[in-house]
C-alpha cells in the first residue's frame, strides 16, 4: 500500500518558515558542549505518496531539501556526516512478526538512550557490523529492546542506524528488532521530559513541536509505529518494562498486544488514565512498557513481586522459557530470579566500554562487553533509577 498523503498544513508551515538564528540565551543554554552538538538529521516528512522534505541542522544552518518522484525504494543523500544516505520506500512500513524461530546468534541489548557512539563501538567489538557500519553478522539477530530514545545528544543518527541495518541484515538473511519501550511512546505522545536540551533548541529552531518529527507524516513516525512492544525469538521473550500477571489473565497473543498498542500510539500522553489495563496497553503501569515488578525495590508499586506459579503459568502460555526486559537499570546483566526465568539487561551506556549485551549462542546465554568478551549470566541485583522514569 502506497503512503497515505498526512502532510497536513501545520506541517507544511513548518517546513517553510522559521530560519531564526539562535538567541544569545539558547546559544548559551545549559548544553555543556560545542557547537557540533547542534548538527541533527535528517527528520523526513511525507507530503504525499511520492514526495519526502528533507530537514536537517548542520553547523547552525537548516538545510530543506525535497525529493520528487520516489516511485520506489531508493537512496537519498542527506548533509548529515554520520547519517550521510537513507533509505526512502514510498510504501509503508510492514509490522514484523510477533514470532521467530530461535537463529544460532542473538545479541540483544536496551536503553541506549541516544549514546550513538557507544552503540557503534559495541556493535563493532561484536561483530555485528564491520569498520565502516555495515551488517557483518549474517543471519544473526539483533534486538534493541527499547529506549533507544531520550537522555543522549545523538538520537536521531541511532534511529537511522537501526532502520538502515534492518534493511541489510534482512538482506543478509539475519533480522534486526526493534521493541518499543516507554520512552519511545512519550516521545510519540508529546511527553518530553527527558529529551536532551539540545533538541529543544534545534525544535524552537526549526519551529516544529519535538513530538510531530516523529509524526504519523513523517519517515520515523511511520517506521515507530509499525514496531513490536511484544517480540518472541525461541525460547525467549522481549519486553521493554516486564510481563506482568495481570497483562498475562488478559490472554492476549502478542500479534494483539502488539496490534493495540500500534493502534494507540500518539499524544495524548497518558490518555486515558490506567484504570483499564486492555483499553491502555501503552500507558498502564501494568503493562509492557512500565510495568516494574520484577525487582524487589520497585515491586510494591507495581502490585508486588509475581510468585513462582505466576510466572510459570505466563512463561507456559507463551510458550518461552525466559523473558528478558531493559528499563530498570542493572548492575551488569544477568538473571533476576534463582531459576534463570527473568533477565534484566538495561545496563549503562554513558562511559566508553560500558555497555553490555546478552548473547546466545548455539542456545546458551552469555553477557558480552563491547570487545566481544563472553561471560557467564548470573544472578544480578539492580543498580536502581528512580520510579516511573
Amino acid at each position: 500500500m502506497n503512503r497515505i498523503a498526512l502532510f497536513i498544513f501545520c506541517a507544511t508551515v513548518w517546513v517553510a518558515g522559521s530560519s531564526t538564528a539562535l538567541t544569545a540565551q539558547e546559544a548559551s543554554a545549559p548544553i555543556g558542549v560545542d557547537d557540533q552538538i547542534f548538527d541533527d538529521g535528517p527528520y523526513v516528512f511525507w507530503q504525499d505518496a511520492k514526495t519526502a522534505i528533507l530537514i536537517s541542522h548542520k553547523n547552525g544552518e537548516i538545510i530543506r531539501s525535497v525529493v520528487n518522484d520516489i516511485s520506489g525504494p531508493r537512496n537519498v543523500p542527506t548533509p548529515s556526516v554520520d547519517v550521510p544516505m537513507i533509505h526512502l520506500d514510498p510504501n509503508l512500513p510492514k509490522p514484523p512478526a510477533s514470532t521467530w524461530p530461535m537463529p544460532k546468534r542473538l545479541l540483544a541489548i536496551s536503553d541506549l538512550e541516544g549514546n550513538y557512539r557507544a552503540c557503534l563501538e559495541f556493535l563493532k567489538g561484536n561483530g555485528v557490523i564491520d569498520a565502516e557500519g555495515r551488517w557483518a553478522w549474517g543471519d544473526g539477530h539483533l534486538v534493541f529492546d527499547g529506549d533507544i530514545v531520550d537522555r543522549g545528544t545523538q538520537v536521531t543518527e541511532i534511529l537511522w542506524l537501526i532502520h538502515r541495518l534492518e534493511r541489510e541484515a534482512e538482506a543478509a538473511g539475519g533480522r534486526v528488532h526493534y521493541v518499543l519501550g516507554n520512552h519511545e511512546a512519550m516521545v510519540m505522545a508529546g511527553d518530553l521530559r527527558y529529551i536532551h536540551p539540545k533538541y529543544q533548541v534545534i525544535s524552537r529552531r526549526l519551529g516544529i513541536p519535538y513530538e510531530a518529527l516523529f509524526g504519523p507524516n513523517t519517515e520515523l513516525g511511520q517506521w515507530f509505529r509499525s514496531r513490536n512492544t511484544i517480540l518472541r525469538i525461541g525460547d525467549y521473550m522481549f519486553v521493554h518494562a516486564g510481563y506482568s500477571p495481570a497483562l498475562d489473565a488478559l490472554g492476549l497473543t502478542p500479534d494483539v498486544i502488539n496490534e493495540q498498542i500500534r493502534a494507540t500510539i500518539g499524544p495524548p500522553a497518558w490518555s486515558g488514565g490506567t484504570a483499564d489495563l486492555e483499553q491502555h496497553l501503552m500507558w498502564h503501569l501494568q503493562g509492557p512498557m512500565w510495568y516494574r515488578g520484577y525487582f524487589d525495590q520497585h515491586a510494591a508499586n507495581w502490585g508486588g513481586k509475581p510468585t513462582d506459579v505466576q510466572l510459570d503459568a505466563l512463561l507456559k502460555r507463551n510458550a518461552v522459557k525466559h523473558i528478558v526486559v531493559g528499563h530498570t537499570v542493572v548492575n551488569d546483566i544477568g538473571w533476576l530470579d534463582q531459576k534463570e526465568r527473568l533477565l534484566g539487561i538495561d545496563v549503562k551506556w554513558s562511559k566508553p566500554g560500558e555497555g553490555e549485551g546478552l548473547l546466545v549462542e548455539n542456545g546458551v546465554p552469555h553477557a558480552v562487553d563491547t570487545q566481544g568478551k563472553k561471560r557467564p549470566i548470573e544472578v544480578v541485583q539492580p543498580a536502581g533509577r528512580q520510579i516511573g522514569q
